[in-house]
């Protein structure tokens, strides 16, 4: 539940800003570690939501976050940001251990329904490399295409327009199969939207007003839930379970 120190991914994002804002960024994320080794919870956590508010973010930086919420006996909001961290970083196995955790202490028991074995499919392998590794590879692989295509027009050797061939062939297809991957996931194509249950309890209407007699049962916080629709002020929530029903946007947060 520690938190990590600045990252070689925060220090070559904040690198790609201007040089003072980089170094103000990074300066306010070391103080939110500081704070937070020291015990200063709240303090860690105006510190790393400024960064946030600055319009950076990391898996990192969320993990700090949902760490300090914890810490701070913030159940829900330490919840939503370790799903934001798993967002960005699905594999990592310290948010996910987090995650386990926290949800153990979640009010609502909720068992999910057995999922079609494509829907798991594509959910691995969408969720296959963490965006920051996803990103390079698609990249790298751009570049050796690239590179491959250049060597096999102009090399005269054979051997080395052949290999040169293979290269070319080898990264395009690298950049069909994950730049498609990097694709969806960017645009969130396909993908529910979700959000975390943040007040302690929530009625479950089966419409969206605020009438007692419409209520179909009640979650709490830290609750994880898709978002199927929006009317106005309300949201139509689907849980894990299958269950359906309204509640105010504003109780959750989106992951």
């Amino acid at each position: 539940m520690c938190a990590r120190a600045v990252t070689f991914t925060l220090l070559f994002a904040l690198a790609l800003l201007a040089p003072a804002r980089a170094r103000a960024q990074a300066e306010i994320f070391e103080q939110g570690n500081q704070r937070y080794q020291q015990a200063d919870y709240p303090g860690a956590i105006v510190a790393y939501e400024t960064v946030l508010s600055a319009g950076f973010e990391s898996a990192a930086l969320h993990y700090n976050l949902g760490n300090a919420y914890f810490k701070a006996g913030d159940l829900g909001r330490s919840i939503l940001q370790w799903e934001r961290a798993r967002a960005i970083s699905p594999t990592d196995p310290d948010v996910l251990a987090n995650l386990e955790l926290a949800r153990s202490l979640t009010a609502d028991a909720v068992e999910p329904l057995p999922r079609f074995w494509l829907v798991s499919a594509v959910s691995w392998w969408i969720d296959l490399l963490p965006r920051g590794l996803l990103i390079a590879t698609v990249a790298a692989a751009w570049l050796a295409a690239g590179a491959g295509a250049a060597a096999r027009i102009l090399a005269r050797r054979d051997d080395v327009r052949r290999v040169a061939g293979w290269l070319a062939i080898t990264g395009a297809a690298v950049v069909v199969i994950l730049g498609t991957n990097l694709f969806v996931r960017e645009l969130g194509i396909g993908l529910a939207e979700r959000g975390v249950i943040l007040a302690d309890a929530v009625p479950v209407r089966s419409a969206p007003a605020d009438q007692d007699d419409l209520t179909l049962f009640e979650i709490h916080e830290g609750t994880r839930v898709r978002i199927d629709q929006r009317a106005g002020a309300w949201a139509e929530i689907v849980l894990e379970d299958g269950k359906v029903g309204w509640v105010p946007a504003d109780v959750m947060g989106v992951i």
